[in-house]
């Protein structure tokens, strides 16, 4: 009876998680329900250091989707706040750059400098502490000198533009201040490269309002403002600060923004404002949960989700090579060959459509522009995206097949980072089935997309369509580049099975002819025994930190290991690429990962993953020569999803690469394509449980880790077809199935009432 009993309770855990709630534990002892207790479960992941950290890459941060922080001590005496936003972006004209930095975007179009906030202590530290609180989103710390103590905290709310934070302070450390300190909006890199921007943008203007509110105003030499407001109220020991920044173009009204801002959030009950703030971070977090049981892993796992929900929001600002956080250096732009396409992959599996939506609405909002990046002779049918881009806009002179006038020779030709781009949309739509993504954004871009290719293809004397030279990112030039074959494979073949979906032929759309002409007759890729080719005529005979010739393995998935030939080239390309030892990056190693992964190799998966850990900073931020990206952790928590869940081609693989060193693996509410949300829990290395539930109807595969195993359906669903751990799904929206393991007792001839636990 009581193994019974455990299993219902297993079976209730699983499916009450699919119908909404709370991730659950069982509590076996008492034989009632409870959820995760979020706080705590959370705290144990928090972000802690023992002393106060002095450089970007240890210090607690905290962000909103635009505006963000981060804080560390600068002098015995001084701590710092930087000041960051998204949005703060120069707009000098793309055409008047000199291109002295091989490409137009990042000196003349992106990131800019705007200030940070010094807390002035009247004693120097002896040492101190902080925190970043995962649940709660707020950073906080202690500081402490010979005679006094000062205890701080800061949120960037959730919901408002706006920066607070609050000190309380004792003894000698009494008088401690906040002062803003501007700073002329330069750009980064033409600091970093002593190549000045002329004419230089006007000198920061400040000023007080008639309430307190001080103002510091940014005016930009080819229009638009950048504004910080922030009021400071002091009683007693105690300090609170309300800081706004906020970015305008072509108009300049950013300052008055950011003063009603603060002026908002200080008018505001303090406890429901920040209230606020919390209730948006609790509803982020319960979106889905993962736990592998490794320590670590689970705690970068987690401040991953958190660092996700500080760097973007639904239909916001793209995840740049910064964030919210702007530091010194040489990539403050959009980088579209890898760096954006990664950072917003891993709100798709964690059920987080607010993290990856950005990319899309930025793509449909700047389609124009899009047009604006091909030369003017393709404009009429053509849009495509150059290697880095302002984030405001997307403008970024994108390469041509053989080679672009006036550009680098590799930046000059490198071409298919809009096609890669729009991989990530599709993966939106097919997560969400949301046709209204497909039909505004997807489906013309891509259209325009695969057009421009067409401009520059040559058909050969086997009567197939080659590439000139194009540039394999992070390698080097070859004539049908297989980073541009694999990315043009993939849209033509989207392109149909779109253009099928919506009942278009060829008398609607002329183009679906040649769309089927270039699918049956473009050149395909070629291999030999080290694995497939950089190009044409080009092999890998050294390190090389991308895996651009391996697109259609991840994250195309246009090459799988289904077929045996397939899988032993697979085994062998990616073998030879991680041959080297040398010339790789972070990402080479969360990338691997996900290859292992689709593998089913869990262990070499975790190996792979292993081997980032070497490369984060103290906070899990990542760097490359010194100088701060994003991209790469979030993808490490990308591949941790890979590992327990794969959707691809109407397929859901529960389980399919969990390493031996994860014998206890939960996870719940992580979607599929199709919009099935899916739940389950290992023990001891066997699968106990797993419950999916159908969000949208249709069709799917579901390839289980049991060889044998036993299912019910919570409404009416059927099963077409059943064999070998794997069972053909017809659903209707609402369907809810359990599987468990047949070597167990079914609890019950019918479904488990649980409505006493649906809310």
């Amino acid at each position: 009876m009581r193994q019974k009993l455990a299993l219902l309770l297993c079976l209730l855990s699983v499916y009450a998680c699919c119908v909404g709630l709370a991730t659950p534990r069982v509590a076996l002892a008492d034989q009632n329900w409870r959820t995760v207790d979020w706080p705590t479960f959370l705290s144990s992941h928090d972000l802690i250091t023992a002393t106060i950290p002095d450089r970007w890459d240890a210090a607690p941060f905290a962000g909103n989707g635009e505006q963000g922080t981060l804080v560390y001590q600068t002098g015995p005496r001084t701590l710092r706040f930087d000041v960051g936003c998204s949005a703060a972006h120069d707009h000098r004209p793309w055409e008047q750059d000199d291109l002295s930095e091989k490409h137009v975007e990042v000196l003349n179009r992106g990131r800019h400098f705007i200030g940070h906030l010094t807390l002035n202590l009247p004693a120097d530290l002896t040492g101190g502490e902080t925190r970043v609180s995962l649940w709660n989103a707020e950073a906080s710390g202690t500081l402490r000198s010979p005679h006094g103590q000062a205890t701080w905290k800061a949120i960037v709310h959730a919901k408002e533009p706006v920066i607070f934070c609050e000190l309380n302070t004792t003894g000698e450390l009494s008088e401690a201040r906040f002062e803003y300190v501007p700073e002329v909006p330069r750009n980064p890199r033409a600091v970093r490269a002593k190549t000045p921007r002329t004419p230089p943008h006007p000198e920061v203007k400040t000023l007080v309002r008639d309430d307190g509110v001080h103002v510091a105003v940014q005016d930009l030499i080819a229009g638009g403002q950048t504004g910080v407001a922030w009021f400071v109220e002091s009683k007693g020991q105690r300090t609170r600060l309300w800081l706004s920044v906020q970015h305008s173009f072509p108009d300049r009204s950013a300052a008055k923004d950011a003063i009603a801002a603060v002026r908002r959030a200080r008018e505001a009950d303090l406890v429901d404002w920040i209230a606020q703030h919390e209730h948006w971070w609790h509803r982020y977090y319960q979106q889905s949960f993962l736990e592998t049981g490794d320590p670590f892993w689970d705690r970068f796992y987690w401040i991953q989700q958190y660092k996700l929900g500080c760097a973007t929001r639904d239909e916001g600002w793209i995840i740049d090579n910064q964030g919210p956080w702007l530091q010194p250096t040489a990539w403050n732009a959009t980088w579209w060959n890898l760096n954006a396409q990664l950072s917003h992959l891993g709100g798709l599996t964690a059920n987080r459509r607010g993290a990856v939506s950005a990319l899309r609405y930025q793509l449909n909002r700047n389609q124009g522009n899009l047009r604006l990046n091909v030369a003017e002779a393709y404009r009429m049918d053509s849009s495509a995206l150059g290697r880095s881009s302002s984030g405001w806009d997307l403008i970024a002179h994108v390469g041509e097949p053989g080679g672009r006038v006036g550009m680098d020779p590799r930046i000059g030709a490198e071409c298919g980072n809009l096609l890669w781009a729009l991989h990530n949309v599709d993966l939106e739509y097919r997560y969400w089935n949301d046709t209204t993504v497909r039909d505004e954004t997807l489906f013309p871009l891509l259209v325009r997309a695969v057009n421009y290719y067409r401009h520059f293809l040559q058909l050969g004397h086997d009567d197939r369509w080659h590439l000139p030279k194009t540039y394999s990112p992070e390698y080097r030039l070859a004539s049908d580049c297989t980073y541009d074959l694999d990315l043009l494979h993939w849209g033509i073949g989207r392109l149909l099975e779109l253009a099928d979906e919506k009942g278009l032929n060829e008398s609607d759309k002329p183009l679906v002819a040649v769309w089927r002409d270039l699918r049956d007759n473009l050149v395909t890729v070629q291999s030999n025994d080290t694995g497939r080719a950089v190009g044409g005529d080009v092999w890998l005979t050294g390190g090389h930190r991308h895996w651009s010739h391996l697109m259609a393995i991840y994250p195309l998935r246009t090459l799988t290991p289904d077929l045996q030939q397939d899988r032993d080239l697979i085994e062998r390309s990616l073998k030879h690429w991680r041959s080297f030892g040398r010339g790789i990056a972070g990402y080479s190693h969360t990338a691997g990962s996900c290859m292992a992964s689709l593998l089913g190799d869990g262990d070499q998966a975790l190996e792979y993953l292993n081997q980032l850990r070497p490369y984060l900073k103290p906070n899990t931020f990542y760097s490359e020569i010194g100088l701060p990206v994003m991209e790469t952790p979030l993808h490490g928590a990308t591949a941790m999803q890979e590992m327990v869940l794969q959707s691809h081609g109407g397929r859901l693989a529960v389980f399919p690469a969990v390493p031996t060193a994860w014998p206890d693996v939960r996870f719940a509410n992580f979607r599929g394509e199709g919009g099935f949300l899916v739940s389950g829990e290992l023990h001891g290395g066997q699968c106990q449980c797993v419950s999916i539930v159908s969000t949208r109807g249709g069709d799917v595969t579901v390839a289980l880790p049991m060889n044998k195993f036993r299912w019910f359906a919570v409404s009416n669903p059927t099963a077409s077809h059943q064999h070998e751990g794997q069972l053909e799904l017809s659903t209707q929206r609402g369907d809810r199935f359990v599987f468990w393991n047949e070597g167990t007792t079914r609890p019950t001839t019918s479904p488990p009432d649980v409505s006493n636990l649906v809310k």
